[in-house]
Formats: C-alpha cells, structure tokens, sequence
C-alpha cells in the first residue's frame, strides 16, 4: 500500500503549496494576501540565511538573507512591470518565497545529513555542495514555472530564474562572505 499526498488531507495554501512543487498549479492557486507573501519572503529570507549559516557567520548569513529577499522582490515587481502583469504580483511573489523557503530547508536538512555521512577529514563543503546542486536545478526549474505561469513565455521565464539563482548564490553571496571578512 502507498501512501500519497492526495489521501493526505491538507489545507487550501498547504495543498496549492505541494501543487506547485510538482509543477501542477501556478501561483493563481494561493490566495492574493499581502501578509503570506511577507510572510512566505520572511521564510525564504530566513532559509537563504540558514543556508548561508551552515558555513558561514551570522552576520554575512543575515545580510544574504535580506539581499536575496530585497532582490527577489526587485526582479519580480521589475519582470511583471515589464510584461503588464502587474495584478499577479502578490501572488507570485508568495509562491516564490514559499517555494524557495521549502527548497531551502530541504537544502538545510540534507546538508546535515551528508555532512553526517561525510565526516570533516573529507573536503565536507565542497561535497555536499556537489550533492545537493539537484536542489539548485530544482529550484531554478519552480522559479521557472512561477515565471512562466506569471505571463513570461518560457525561455524569458528560464532566463530570470537562471540568472537570479545564479546571481545570488554564485556571485551575491560569496561577494558578501568578502565584504564581512574584511570589515
């Protein structure tokens, strides 16, 4: 016997949630509140932060975090100005920050457990960066979708989602991790 998320019962938001994780709704499926998508840029704000804690100082992880919020906002509002969607706003940045906070902590919870397996002697960091980039196409690939289902065709949705994640992960935060060693 199997068990699947359809026989789970789950709430409205909860369930557009894990719809749009598997790529079956878009952000339409979460209510238009201005207090989830704070909420939702909180939490993915706080998991950009942890996983920039998992080898870092609190203060670069902190910074990340708000900068990786801050930026997010900034390419959204800049993206949907652009095409005209300017009413899908809120609802797209909620399923952002809900989406990369739930990749986030995923990312946090299996970097403990392969630095688990992996002990210190081994270069850990480096390993486990390995291992988990599947996450970091994953979340490219639902910023993607989110783009996509927000009025973008799909190679401008591809484009915006690659180039925020490779931003602010590959240049962003170890440009920050600099600026607090030198300080």
């Amino acid at each position: 016997m199997s068990i699947s998320l359809s026989a789970i019962s789950l709430p409205p938001s909860a369930k557009a949630l894990v719809d749009i994780l598997r790529l079956e709704a878009g952000p339409g499926a979460l209510p238009l509140s201005s207090k989830l998508a704070g909420a939702s840029l909180a939490a993915y704000g706080l998991g950009e932060a942890g996983l920039q804690l998992l080898d870092h100082d609190v203060a670069p992880a902190v910074a990340y975090g708000v900068v990786s919020a801050a930026l997010l906002v900034a390419v959204t509002a800049v993206v949907l100005f652009f095409v005209g969607a300017r009413e899908r706003f809120v609802q797209t940045l909620t399923a952002l920050g809900a989406t990369g906070a739930i990749v986030a902590i995923a990312t946090i919870l299996l970097h403990l457990f392969v630095a688990q397996v992996f002990p210190p002697p081994l270069p850990t960091s480096k390993l486990v960066g390995f291992i988990l980039f599947p996450l970091v196409i994953w979340n490219v690939t639902v910023f993607t979708w989110l783009y996509r289902h927000a009025s973008l065709r799909f190679i401008p949705a591809l484009a915006v989602a690659a180039c925020y994640i490779g931003i602010t992960s590959f240049i962003i935060a170890p440009l920050i991790v600099r600026i607090s060693e030198r300080i």
